[in-house]
């Protein structure tokens, strides 16, 4: 096992030769789209990014094992009695340590972030339904406050409300009850607890257990994370707002075009333009400013409001009306359009993500590591797909494959069942379903009457799925009544 100092070094200088990295999966990335790609230039590429994938995990258990996500645990533990002189000298040391500290724990988190990059990455590099966009805008080197830092201060604000959307303030979502109950059963009482997901839980106890008496009801609230490691979110948060950052830019610049006349549009650019020369150098995800930088800050900051006073773009202290309007619409618009884009974006990949996959391969792809499974309605909220109901479309379908594996009937394909019966064909055919595949699963689930209650309890339109099941037999659906009772 290496010591301290050299897994830090060796960690270091690994991270840090991974820097042209994205630059090289961008010239993938763009022959890919391009229809030029050579195949052995794909399979050089992905295997470099498994074999670093390797060394990053070695590098993380290493870590795990000498502490390094507790780096602070005995730092300044000392008993005793010391003189002053061996005080400062503890003093001394435990600066030492801290500062020790502080690597360790700095190195562990960039690995971190670099190991679920190049998951990701992969992932979207080899699954049909991967965006390829993504892996040449990910942190791969685990510097994503780097890149943060790139980020304008509007996309450091989208940064952070899309990671509100995947980890929401506040208590999780209302997933179930746990009543407590006494049943009657023969002139005798009995105590139960049971679990009920119905929101109409009194309708439920008295189908099930007929007149009891509810004693109490507990609300059970799930975990308020749509992806749960954080880590995922935070290089997910930045790999998509690196691959869209220039999209977002055109349409804030083409909607200021259309609300800006060309005399504020002028002092909008200049005093864009100065600004940009004295950018602030912070460190933007924890607020911390370095001390001995805070002064020359101040200088810069009234240098900068001369030159602006000298343009004409100031007075007083104070922008001009004008400035004044064209820095709030494009302020306004910036925060609105970034989000939109982001949102929009992200919910196209998730939605397909939970359209194609079944629950299996949803557990095993690294497309989205730590998303959950099978989420309730209330975390997808935030989604938005053009011309699709995608959160009663999903819904659906995730009741879907709760219920068909009772009658032995195959999840594959399942996402364009609820697409037919939400919407219609052409929004079936949108997504690249086969029409005869989705068809020939209506067919076989359209005498399942649970199938018929789940459609009725959904609004579904049920008659869209009776009408697959004319050509059945009574013996046929004896058959799947039987199965279910397996």
């Amino acid at each position: 096992m290496e010591n301290t100092s050299n897994l830090i070094k060796n960690a270091n200088e690994f991270l840090d030769s991974l820097n042209g990295i994205n630059n090289k999966l961008k010239e993938i990335v763009d022959k890919i789209k391009n229809k030029t790609i050579d195949k052995t230039e794909l399979s050089n590429i992905i295997s470099t990014l498994e074999k670093n994938l390797e060394i990053l995990q070695d590098l993380k258990s290493k870590m795990e094992f000498l502490e390094f996500d507790s780096p602070y645990k005995n730092v300044g533990k000392l008993k005793g009695s010391y003189d002053s002189e061996g005080l400062q000298e503890i003093a001394s040391y435990s600066t030492y340590l801290r500062r020790i500290a502080s690597e360790k724990k700095g190195i562990l988190e960039r690995v971190r972030h670099a190991l679920v990059a190049h998951k990701i990455a992969l992932a979207h590099l080899t699954e049909d339904i991967g965006n390829i966009n993504l892996p040449p805008n990910l942190p791969l080197d685990g510097s994503y406050k780097k890149i943060m830092f790139e980020f304008p201060p509007y996309l450091v604000t989208t940064y952070k409300e899309f990671l509100d959307i995947l980890e929401p303030k506040g208590r999780g979502i209302l997933t179930s009850y746990t009543v407590s109950l006494i049943v009657i059963d023969k002139g005798k009482r009995e105590f139960k607890r049971v679990k009920v997901e119905d929101k109409n839980y009194e309708k439920y106890i008295k189908e099930k257990f007929g007149n009891a008496i509810i004693t109490s009801i507990k609300r059970n609230f799930s975990k308020n994370k749509i992806i749960d490691d954080q880590y995922v979110r935070r290089v997910l948060a930045i790999g998509y707002l690196n691959a869209y950052k220039d999209e977002i830019e055109r349409a804030i610049n083409e909607k200021i075009d259309k609300l800006l006349n060309e005399e504020e549009k002028k002092y909008l650019n200049k005093y864009l333009e100065l600004c940009l020369l004295f950018r602030e150098e912070a460190d933007i995800s924890g607020g911390i400013l370095d001390v001995r930088c805070m002064e020359e800050r101040k200088l810069k900051e009234l240098e900068l409001k001369e030159i602006l006073e000298k343009e004409g773009l100031y007075k007083d202290g104070e922008p001009i009306e004008l400035l004044k309007k064209a820095i709030k619409i494009k302020n306004e618009l910036s925060k609105e359009i970034s989000k939109d884009i982001l949102i929009k974006k992200f919910s196209e990949d998730v939605f397909k993500f939970y359209l194609y996959k079944t629950p299996d391969e949803r557990a095993r792809s690294n497309l989205f590591p730590s998303i959950m499974i099978t989420p309730q309605k209330g975390f997808l909220s935030w989604m938005k797909v053009e011309g699709v109901d995608c959160i009663n479309v999903l819904d659906l379908k995730f009741k879907l494959e709760e219920e068909l594996p009772k009658y032995q009937i195959p999840l594959k394909n399942i996402g364009g069942v609820a697409l037919y019966l939400i919407h219609d064909w052409k929004t079936v055919e949108k997504f690249n379903f086969n029409k005869k595949d989705i068809e020939d699963l209506l067919k076989k689930i359209a005498l399942i009457e649970p199938i018929k209650e789940i459609l009725k309890d959904k609004n579904v339109d049920i008659s869209k799925l009776e009408k697959f099941g004319k050509v059945k037999k009574e013996k046929t659906k004896k058959f799947l009544d039987l199965l279910s009772g397996l």
